[in-house]
């Protein structure tokens, strides 16, 4: 009972981590196929790096017993990660609009006689929108993929009911990929704070703790939500202010010529401030 009981708990501690995560991939167009394809490159990225003996990477044996994943695909994805393309090939697996868009960039039957893409009527003939969505779109309904197509901004239809293409690559709208860039980062950093103090200090004597602390409550009126943003805004940024004055007055020049520092000596520093928000789930 206690094992099953783990599992819940961390089963719990996985949705709540994986739940904002979800949402930032669908606004920028990630599907489930090249989130799991990302996913299972990533577990074993890991376990080869941070599982060995004596610092060495572990062998794929051993990642594919941690991982579960097969040792001939193992093998497959280490090969992968040797060549540095685990980022090129989640790319190519395009989601079903970016396939429709480029299906129209790309293929003969619907490019004009310069070799551009050609306007298309909606569904009359074989050069229709209907038969590009037919043969890229995986079996989406024509209509809902010229729907988001529109809404993206990639499609637009002329006087007459022709539709042009803008756009050789579909994002969906409001994405913004520096943002997500970022948002990355920020979720990776206290991610591995938190792996940081949970497991390596454990395995490790050597290493302390890294700061990690929250004051939050369920118990607020909404009403007082916009005087703790102003109190936090003045307070947070004061905070911040000064630790940024810390890391000026310690932090070297990274142009000197000759790097007067072993690279092994320097380390990134810093902390991270962020608000928290959201309806009374009850204490978390």
């Amino acid at each position: 009972m206690g094992q099953e009981s783990d599992k819940a708990l961390i089963e719990a501690a996985l949705s709540n981590l994986l739940d904002p995560i979800a949402a930032m991939l669908l606004r920028n167009g990630v599907t489930f196929q090249e989130f799991t394809a990302l996913a299972k490159g990533t577990y074993v990225a890991v376990a080869q790096r941070d599982f060995g003996v004596r610092g060495r990477p572990t062998n794929t044996a051993k990642v594919s017993a941690l991982t579960g994943i097969d040792r001939k695909e193992v093998k497959r994805l280490k090969d992968l990660l040797a060549q540095g393309a685990r980022v090129a090939e989640a790319r190519e697996g395009q989601d079903k609009m970016s396939r429709v868009v480029r299906g129209w960039y790309e293929d003969p039957e619907f490019l004009n006689e310069q070799g551009h893409p050609a306007h298309l009527l909606l569904d009359d003939g074989t050069l229709s929108f209907k038969e590009l969505a037919r043969r890229y779109s995986g079996g989406l309904p024509f209509n809902v993929v010229l729907k988001e197509l529109i809404r993206a901004g990639n499609v637009v239809e002329l006087d007459g009911g022709a539709l042009r293409v803008l756009k050789p690559f579909y994002t969906p709208p409001g994405s913004d990929p520096q943002a997500m860039l970022r948002a990355g980062t920020v979720i990776n950093e206290l991610a591995n704070t938190l792996l940081h103090n949970l497991y390596l200090t454990h395995e490790s004597p050597k290493k302390t703790l890294r700061f990690e602390r929250r004051a939050s409550s369920n118990h607020i009126l909404a009403k007082d939500a916009q005087a703790f943003k102003d109190f936090l805004n003045h307070e947070g940024q004061a905070f911040l202010e000064r630790v940024a004055q810390w890391i000026v007055a310690h932090q070297i020049d990274p142009n000197a010529q000759p790097p007067s520092h072993n690279p092994t000596e320097i380390v990134r520093l810093g902390v991270g401030v962020y608000g928290i928000e959201s309806p009374n789930q009850g204490d978390r």
